[in-house]
C-alpha cells in the first residue's frame, strides 16, 4: 500500500487527468440520461379489461371473468388472480411473482387468451393494460368551450393525437370524452308488422349492402387496372335509397318506411373540464423515455396545432408529471448546494484552514460525476429517489475524506516533508477508511436480492449511493493525499482557532465521562439498555405505511354514489364537486371523469367517477396539499349519500399495484354465496363502527343495482311463431338501439343505429306493452313471451384466485397490527358458515411481507458487515463489541421518529440500512487507534482514553458533516424531500446517538470485557 500511495502523490499528473475523465463522463452521463419521476417500476401486474355493454353483473362473471380467470390461473408464476365484474365490464388482474418482467407477464397473459377466441360472448372486447403503463403518464389535458362536441373530438383525436404520436418517446394518446356522430334509422313498430319485417331484416340490409370487394385485373395495351367494386354507404341519401323488400311492383326503399336523421351516438360516461362537457387527453410515454423532454415536447406540440381547434376553444393541463420532476429536482439541486455549503462550513470550522477544507470540499462534485457516469453505465436514471439519494449522500461522501484528511493533518506536525505527511498520513488510515466504506456498501448488498415494491426504490437507492461511496474512497487515497502533498507549510496548522477551543472543551468532558463510565460501568450499560427498550416500544406506538405521504402538486378525489344511481343525477352530483373545487384558490384545472367509457381500462360503474385538481405551484398557492384536502372534505362533507376517497394520482396507481385496493386497509370474505357474504360484510361493518381508530368503512354491498330482467318463456316462443333474437333486437331498439353497420370516413367512423320510433320505455309497464312482431305478421306484447321483473343484484361481484369475496375499505389510525389483532378475536364470535373465511387484505399484507423482507435483509447486512471488520481487526469477538453501536443507534432514530411524529415505512428502513452501514465506521475508527495504542504497550484504559482523544475530531467531523448535509431533506416540503424525510431524520437522529454509543458505551463495553492486564485488545482481553 505505500508504494502504491507513493506512486499516486509523486505522479499528480495522471491523478488530475483521472479526475478529468470522471468529471467529463460525468457531465455526458447527466445531460443523456432519462429523468423520471420514479426508477422503472418493472411492477407484474396485468389487467385484462372487457367491455360487454348491456350484460349483468352476474353474466359478466359468468361468461367472461371465469373463463379469463381459469385460463390465467394455468400460467407458471401467476401469485393472485382477482376479478371485478360489474355491468357489461369485467377486469381481471393477474399479478405474477416478482422477478417476472412486464413483457413477459404480458405475453405469457396474450399467448393464454389466444385460447379464448370464440368463447367469449359476441361484442365482449377485450384488452390488456398493466400498472407500469398507467404510471407513464406523463401529461393530461382538457379541451373544451369550442362548440360542436364531435367536431372537437375528431380534431382532438385525428389531429392532435395523431400528431402528438410523432414526438419522440410518445407511446400513446388516449382521448376520452366528446361526442360521435351516428346515423339513425328510427321506424315504427307498425311498420314492421305491416311490411312483415323485423329489426334484425333491417339490420342485416344495411350490413349487407355497406360492401366492398376486389373482381380481379384488367391487362390492356401493357398497364393493368383494377377492378374494384364499391358498394359502401356514404351518405343519409344512400342509406334512405337502400330496397328493404321489392314484391314485384314498386321497391320498398328504407327511406319511405324509416326516418333516416344524423345524431349523436349513445355515450354512457361523461367527461368534465372545468366543470364544463370537455374532451380529456392523455399522453403516454415510452418505457425509458425522459419524462420531461416528453412532456415538454408534447407542450412544444400542443402550441403549434392549436390553429386546428375552433376559435374560443380553450386548452388546459390537468396533470404534468414532469412539473413534479422538475420541482422536485430544483428543489433537491437547492438541497444539495445548502448541503455541501453547511458540510464545507462544518470542515472550515473544525479544521482551521482554508486548503485543507477546499480540498475535502472538492471531492463533492467529483465524486457525484463519476458517480452519475456509473449510473449510466448500470443503466439507471435520474429520478427523484437517485437524485436525492446522491443528495442524501453528500455528507457520507466526504467521510473518506475528512478522515484522511484529518490524519495527514495531524502527521504535518510529525514529519518534515509534505510528501510523507500525506503518505504516512493516508497509510495509516487507508485500512479503517476502506472498512468503514465497504461496511455500508455491505449493508445494502442483500436488498440487490429483495423482491416487491421496496426493492424498486431501496435498490437504485442503495446502488447510488454505494457508487459514490467506493468513488469517495478512491478520491480519498488518491485525490485528497496528492493534493494534500503540493501544500507548502503543511505543519503550520492554528489550535487557537474557535473549532480547536471547542474540541478541547469537549474532549475534556469526554474524558471525564469515560473516566466515569469506566468506575460505574453496570451503571452506564444499563441506561443504555433502558433507552434501548423504550426505543423499540416506541416503535410500535407509531403508524405504519409502505411509502410516505407526498406532495405531488394534484390531488385524485374518487366519488361513490348508491349502486343503480343514474348517469344523470351522478353527472349533477359532480358538477357540484366540480364547481366546490374550482372555488379553491389553490385548484387551477379539474378534471372529472364519471363513469367509463366503453374502449378503457377503468371498470367504474356510472354510479362512481373520479375528479383529479391540478393545484397551482407552490410558490403561487398558501397551503399544503394535505391542508387542501381537509378543506375539501369539510366541504364534501355536506353531500349526503356520497362516499369519498383521496388520494395522490401516482401514489394511487403505486397503492393499487401493491394489493389491487387503493387504500391501505381492506378486510375481505371469501366464500359462494353473494346474499351470505352481504350480510357478514355487514355484520363486520357494525364490528368496525365501535372501533375508535377506523373511520370511513366502504362497503359497496350496502345497496344493490336495481334493474329489469325480461327473462324469455321458449314455449310462449314457440306458440306465436317468434324467435328470441329477433325479441332481443326489438328490446334494445326500442332504447339504445342496434348498431348495423359503420361507415368508415377519412376521420371517423360513424355508426348507423336502427332504433324503434315508439314511446321510450319509462317503466315497466311499458317495456311489457313494447311490440314485437310475430311470423304470421300480427304483433303482441313483450309480456306474452317474457317475464318482465324488477330484481335487485349486487353493485359488483370480485373474486380472488377463483373465490367470491366482498372487501370492506377502511381508513385507520394508530398502530395497525394491534388493530389486527383485536379484529381478529372480534371475528371469532360471526361464527362463520362452512367454506367461508375472513382475512386482512389491502397494502398491509404488502407492509407485513415488506418488512418481514427487510427484516431478513436487514440481518444479512449486519453479518456481511461483521465479516468485514472480522477481517480487518482479525478478531471474532472486537466486531461483535462494535456493532453494539447499531441498536443504540436505533435508540436515536426511533426517538427522533416518534417526536417527529414520523410513521414507519420504506424510507425509515432505507434510513435504517444506511445507518446499520455508517453507525460502525466511527467506531471502527476508534478501535483500530486503540490497538495501535496497546500495540504500544499501554493499557487499555489508557489506550481507550487515548483513542477517544485523537479520534475524536474526525468522528465528530465526519458526523456533523453527514447532519449537514441531511438538514435541508429532514426539512423540507418537496416530492423527493417528503419521500426522504423519515429517512433523513432516520439518520440523523440515530448519529447523534451512535456518536454516543461510540465514544462513550463502545469503550465502556470494552473495559468491562477486560477481565486479565492485557496489552492487545484484539486477542488476550476479547480473545479472537
Amino acid at each position: 500500500m505505500r508504494s502504491v500511495l507513493r506512486l499516486v502523490v509523486s505522479n499528480p499528473i495522471a491523478t488530475v487527468l483521472m479526475v478529468i475523465f470522471m468529471a467529463l463522463a460525468g457531465m455526458y452521463s447527466a445531460w443523456h440520461m432519462p429523468v423520471d419521476l420514479f426508477p422503472n417500476l418493472d411492477i407484474p401486474v396485468v389487467n385484462i379489461i372487457t367491455h360487454y355493454p348491456g350484460a349483468s353483473e352476474e353474466d359478466m362473471e359468468r361468461l367472461v371473468s371465469r373463463p379469463i380467470e381459469d385460463e390465467i390461473l394455468t400460467i407458471p408464476g401467476v401469485k393472485r388472480v382477482a376479478s371485478t365484474s360489474v355491468q357489461g365490464i369485467s377486469q381481471v388482474t393477474a399479478e405474477f411473482t416478482w422477478g417476472t418482467t412486464i413483457l413477459d407477464a404480458t405475453q405469457l397473459a396474450q399467448a393464454r387468451l389466444a385460447r379464448l377466441a370464440g368463447l367469449l360472448p359476441a361484442g365482449a372486447s377485450l384488452r390488456l393494460e398493466n400498472i407500469g403503463a398507467t404510471l407513464q403518464e406523463v401529461c393530461g389535458y382538457v379541451i373544451y368551450g369550442g362548440g360542436d362536441m364531435v367536431t372537437l373530438r375528431n380534431i382532438v383525436r385525428h389531429d392532435l393525437a395523431g400528431r402528438l404520436m410523432g414526438v419522440e418517446g410518445v407511446s400513446s394518446v388516449e382521448v376520452l370524452g366528446g361526442d360521435q356522430r351516428a346515423f339513425y334509422v328510427e321506424i315504427k313498430p307498425e311498420v314492421l308488422i305491416r311490411l312483415h319485417l323485423s329489426v334484425d331484416n333491417l339490420v342485416s340490409v344495411l350490413k349487407d349492402h355497406n360492401i366492398s370487394a376486389v373482381a380481379g385485373y384488367l391487362g390492356q395495351s401493357g398497364r393493368e387496372y383494377l377492378i374494384r367494386g364499391d358498394a359502401r354507404l356514404k351518405t343519409l341519401d344512400d342509406i334512405r335509397s337502400l330496397p328493404v323488400r321489392n314484391d314485384g311492383a314498386r321497391p320498398v326503399l328504407l327511406g319511405d318506411i324509416a326516418k333516416v336523421f344524423e345524431g349523436r351516438a349513445p355515450r354512457h360516461y361523461a367527461v368534465q373540464g372545468d366543470a364544463v362537457p370537455a374532451v380529456a387527453m392523455i399522453v403516454r410515454k415510452q418505457p425509458g423515455a425522459s419524462t420531461i423532454r416528453v412532456a415538454r415536447g408534447v407542450e412544444n406540440a400542443l402550441t403549434r396545432l392549436t390553429d386546428l381547434l375552433p376559435r374560443e376553444t380553450r386548452v388546459k393541463k390537468f396533470y404534468d408529471q414532469s412539473e413534479i420532476i422538475k420541482e422536485s429536482q430544483d428543489v433537491i439541486m437547492h438541497d444539495l448546494v445548502v448541503g455541501a455549503l453547511l458540510v464545507v462550513i462544518v470542515l472550515y470550522f473544525f479544521l482551521g484552514s482554508v486548503r485543507p477544507t477546499l480540498i475535502v470540499a472538492l471531492t463533492i462534485p467529483i465524486t457525484f460525476l463519476a458517480t452519475v457516469a456509473i449510473m449510466m453505465w448500470l443503466g439507471m436514471g435520474l429520478n427523484v429517489i437517485t437524485m436525492t439519494a446522491l443528495t442524501l449522500a453528500i455528507g457520507m461522501i466526504v467521510d473518506d475524506a475528512i478522515v484522511v484528511a484529518e490524519n495527514i493533518d495531524r502527521h504535518a506536525h510529525l514529519a518534515s516533508e509534505a510528501d510523507e505527511a500525506s503518505i504516512e498520513g493516508a497509510l495509516e488510515i487507508a485500512g479503517p477508511d476502506a472498512s468503514g466504506t465497504f461496511t455500508t456498501v455491505a449493508a445494502f448488498l442483500p436488498f440487490v436480492l429483495m423482491t416487491g415494491i421496496a426493492a424498486l426504490f431501496i435498490r437504485p437507492f442503495g446502488l447510488t449511493i454505494s457508487a459514490a461511496l467506493i468513488v469517495s474512497l478512491l478520491l480519498s487515497l488518491t485525490l485528497v493525499p496528492t493534493l494534500f502533498s503540493r501544500m507548502k507549510g503543511l505543519s503550520s496548522s492554528r489550535n487557537d482557532f474557535p473549532g480547536a477551543r471547542l474540541l478541547k472543551r469537549l474532549d475534556a468532558a469526554l474524558q471525564a465521562t469515560l473516566r466515569f463510565s469506566f468506575r460505574h460501568k453496570w451503571f452506564v450499560l444499563s441506561l443504555a439498555a433502558l433507552a434501548l427498550g423504550a426505543a423499540g416500544l416506541s416503535a410500535f406506538l407509531g403508524k405504519t405505511s409502505v411509502l410516505p405521504p407526498i406532495d405531488e402538486g394534484a390531488i385524485l378525489i374518487e366519488y361513490v354514489m348508491p349502486p343503480g344511481t343514474s348517469l344523470n343525477e351522478s353527472d349533477r352530483i359532480g358538477d357540484t364537486l366540480d364547481r366546490i373545487a374550482l372555488a379553491d384558490s389553490d385548484v387551477s384545472c379539474v378534471y372529472r371523469r364519471t363513469g367509463s367509457p366503453g374502449n378503457g381500462y377503468q371498470i367504474e360503474g356510472v354510479n362512481k367517477g373520479e375528479l383529479l385538481l391540478k393545484l397551482k405551484a407552490k410558490g403561487e398557492r398558501t397551503r399544503s396539499t394535505g391542508q387542501i384536502i381537509r378543506a375539501l372534505k369539510e366541504s364534501y362533507s355536506k353531500l349526503s349519500g356520497v362516499v369519498f376517497l383521496y388520494h395522490q394520482p401516482t401514489q394511487e396507481k403505486i397503492d393499487e399495484s401493491l394489493s389491487g385496493l387503493p387504500a391501505l386497509f381492506g378486510i375481505t370474505i371469501y366464500g359462494a354465496d353473494m346474499d351470505t357474504l352481504i350480510s357478514l360484510a355487514d355484520r363486520v361493518e357494525t364490528m368496525l363502527s365501535k372501533e375508535s381508530g377506523v373511520s370511513n368503512v366502504v362497503n359497496n354491498t350496502k345497496v344493490k343495482v336495481p334493474q329489469i330482467d325480461v327473462r324469455i318463456n321458449y314455449p310462449s316462443l314457440a306458440q306465436y311463431g317468434v324467435d328470441a333474437a329477433s325479441v332481443l333486437s326489438a328490446l334494445k331498439a326500442a332504447r339504445f338501439g342496434v348498431e348495423a353497420t359503420r361507415i368508415i370516413r377519412q376521420k371517423e367512423d360513424v355508426a348507423v343505429l336502427v332504433r324503434m320510433d315508439a314511446d321510450t320505455p319509462s317503466d315497466i309497464n311499458s317495456i311489457k306493452q313494447l311490440p314485437i312482431g310475430t311470423t304470421r305478421g300480427d304483433w303482441l306484447p313483450l309480456e306474452r313471451i317474457a317475464e318482465v321483473s324488477i330484481n335487485h343484484a349486487p353493485s359488483a361481484i370480485s373474486r380472488l384466485n377463483g373465490q367470491r369475496e366482498i372487501t370492506l375499505l377502511v381508513e385507520v389510525e394508530g398502530n395497525i397490527p394491534s388493530m389486527v389483532k383485536d379484529l381478529r378475536r372480534q371475528f371469532q364470535s360471526l361464527e362463520l358458515p362452512e367454506g367461508y373465511s375472513i382475512d386482512f387484505t389491502g397494502q398491509y399484507q404488502a407492509l407485513i411481507e415488506t418488512a418481514i423482507e427487510m427484516g431478513f435483509a436487514v440481518a444479512a447486512s449486519v453479518v456481511l458487515i461483521y465479516l468485514v471488520m472480522a477481517m480487518q481487526f482479525g478478531s471474532w469477538l472486537q466486531p461483535l463489541i462494535i456493532l453494539m453501536t447499531v441498536p443504540l443507534s436505533l435508540v436515536g432514530a426511533l426517538a427522533g421518529l416518534f417526536l417527529a411524529r414520523q410513521g414507519i415505512d420504506i424510507s425509515v428502513g432505507m434510513g435504517t440500512v444506511t445507518l446499520v452501514g455508517i453507525a460502525v465506521n466511527n467506531a471502527i475508527v476508534l478501535m483500530d487507534f486503540a490497538n495501535r495504542e496497546l500495540a504500544s504497550g499501554k493499557s487499555v484504559t489508557d489506550a481507550l482514553l487515548s483513542a477517544a482523544s485523537v479520534r475524536l475530531r474526525p468522528i465528530l467531523l465526519t458526523t456533523l458533516t453527514t447532519i449537514a448535509a441531511l438538514l435541508p431533506a429532514a426539512i423540507g416540503t418537496t416530492v423527493g424531500s417528503k419521500i426522504f424525510q423519515p429517512f433523513a431524520i432516520t439518520v440523523i437522529s440515530g448519529l447523534v446517538s451512535g456518536v454516543l454509543a461510540t465514544l462513550v458505551i463502545v469503550p465502556t463495553l470494552i473495559a468491562k470485557a477486560e477481565v486479565h492486564d492485557s496489552k492487545k485488545i484484539t486477542s488476550t482481553t476479547l480473545g479472537t
